[in-house]
């Protein structure tokens, strides 16, 4: 569901200061020793490009340049793709495409079909990187739209619908840290939107949320342990944090802005979001227990969607 449209400890000594950032952030061997970077789109170029950036915000790069928007992109687990969301095709359709992580060779992953308009959006790679669930969006002439979870093989193309709820709204998926279910959000109950999680082998159900306001953009920490999320149920969207039963919902974010799409890091340490704190959306990260909270990005567009790539 879309709704609208994320330094460092103290230094021990100066002279000490450049050891200590290299020893903190020395990972593998490309991209200055950082272990991580973080991919976003922004429109800060006149329209919606996909950027990767250092995690202290440096360092960054313009991925795509397309007259079409591109959007929500994601990186693979072993640090090598992209999958993202485009209408680079023209007219009105969002479908998926991917690309290698340095934005070459760009391949289209879902169509639309004649007579439809799609878009096709939060795409999540399973852990082994061999499928991509998303949400489908489908409307056709003067009908309401409809919103349903699909998966996509990423080799063969080949798609398979999880859900199939007309007049209900299921959205922003992502699977949980074991590959075996997939947590979204949905009014299936009535009101507003809940958390759920879906098992993949015999398609259960549960719901982890129940509360006023709108649960949206679930994440699972990479232990499988808490989930992140984002929720309206004090009035406006904060970060919040419950374990992955769906028990202990506790706020990581607390101020009048709205701060939403949480992403762990890869090691579980940290979490990048978005929020308007500062007057527009730019990109902010802070420890999995809410603490240091830093803003990474300062550009006049909107800058969104964060996620985290596996530097090699």
């Amino acid at each position: 569901m879309r709704i609208g449209g994320s330094e460092k400890q103290p230094w021990f000594a100066l002279l000490l200061a450049p050891f200590l950032i290299l020893i903190w952030s020395s990972g593998c061997a490309g991209n200055g020793g950082n272990e991580y970077r973080l991919v976003f789109y922004s429109d800060r170029d006149g329209d919606a490009d996909i950027y990767t950036m250092d995690t202290d915000g440096g360092d960054i790069r313009q991925l795509t340049n397309d007259p079409g928007r591109d959007y929500e992109a994601k990186a693979s687990a072993d640090g090598r793709s992209l999958v993202f969301g485009s209408q680079r095709a023209g007219g009105e359709n969002g479908l998926l495409y991917v690309m290698n992580v340095d934005g070459s060779n760009v391949r289209q992953l879902t169509k639309a079909d004649p007579g439809e308009t799609v878009t096709d959006e939060y795409p999540d790679w399973s852990p082994d990187g061999q499928r991509v669930v998303f949400q489908h969006t489908t409307k056709k002439g003067d009908d309401a739209p409809e919103s349903d979870l699909w998966l996509v093989d990423v080799n063969d193309g080949s798609l398979t619908q999880l859900t199939n709820t007309p007049g209900i709204w299921d959205s922003t998926p992502a699977f949980a840290a074991d590959g075996q279910s997939v947590l979204f959000e949905s009014n299936r109950n009535g009101g507003d939107f809940e958390l759920y999680r879906l098992r993949l082998d015999d398609m259960q159900l549960t719901r982890l949320t129940e509360s006023k306001g709108i649960e949206t953009e679930a994440k699972e920490s990479p232990d499988g342990q808490q989930i992140a999320f984002a929720s309206q149920r004090d009035g406006d969207f904060d970060v919040y944090l419950m374990n992955s039963d769906g028990s202990d919902p506790r706020p990581l974010t607390v101020n009048d802005a709205a701060d939403r799409c949480p992403q762990w890091s890869p090691d579980g340490k940290r979490i990048s979001f978005i929020s308007d704190r500062d007057g527009n959306l730019e990109i902010y990260m802070m420890n999995a227990d809410g603490s240091d909270q830093l803003r990474l990005t300062n550009s006049p567009g909107s800058d969104e969607v964060p996620d985290w790539i596996t530097v090699h």
